[in-house]
């Protein structure tokens, strides 16, 4: 159970991580806002690249990780999708985050549903599910946009989560 990647839509380039891209996710992981909702919360350089390092050993070894979001247009590198998994069931959890300059056009719908796509068309898995913060309202709506439902409010990460799950026959 391997994603091959790259992964590409129609303006976006999904790719593993490199040791060249800390610098600019460092202005993704750095920044207070964009990191608002995310776990980990703000991090420095060297916890980027430590970050960037582990997504490439998960790769690796799970076959699936988070990668880098890179617009076709510019080569620009806007952020981060891919797949962790969800501690209580195994199963595929879905997760994206972009820079700032990004938000608002569309990016995070079309690299997580490029994400799903991949999940249901390589690994073996009745569906997938995102964990999201109950006050990111910007993140639920991605996720009801790409045909995730939400199923449940969890506790995650010392917070409420919504739990969203698509099935593989709503694919």
């Amino acid at each position: 159970m391997r994603i091959p990647l790259p992964i590409e839509t129609e303006r976006l380039l999904l790719r593993s991580f490199s040791p060249d891209d800390v610098d600019a996710m460092l202005g993704v992981y750095g920044d207070p806002e964009v990191m608002r909702f995310i776990p980990s919360g703000v991090l420095d350089a060297a916890a980027t690249a430590r970050m960037l390092e582990s997504y490439a050993r998960v790769q690796a070894t799970r076959g699936y990780a988070f990668w880098a979001i890179v617009l076709k247009s510019s080569g620009r590198l806007i952020g981060d999708a891919g797949f962790n998994v969800f501690a209580q069931t195994g199963e595929p959890e879905l997760g994206y985050s972009l820079a700032r300059a990004a938000w608002g056009h569309g990016y995070a719908s079309e690299a997580a549903r490029a994400c799903l796509d991949a999940a249901f068309a390589h690994l073996d898995c009745g569906r997938v599910v995102a964990l999201v913060d109950v006050d990111n309202a910007a993140s639920q709506r991605v996720a009801a946009r790409i045909g995730m439902e939400r199923i449940d409010t969890v506790e995650a990460h010392g917070r409420p989560h919504a739990l969203f799950a698509r099935e593989r026959d709503a694919a």
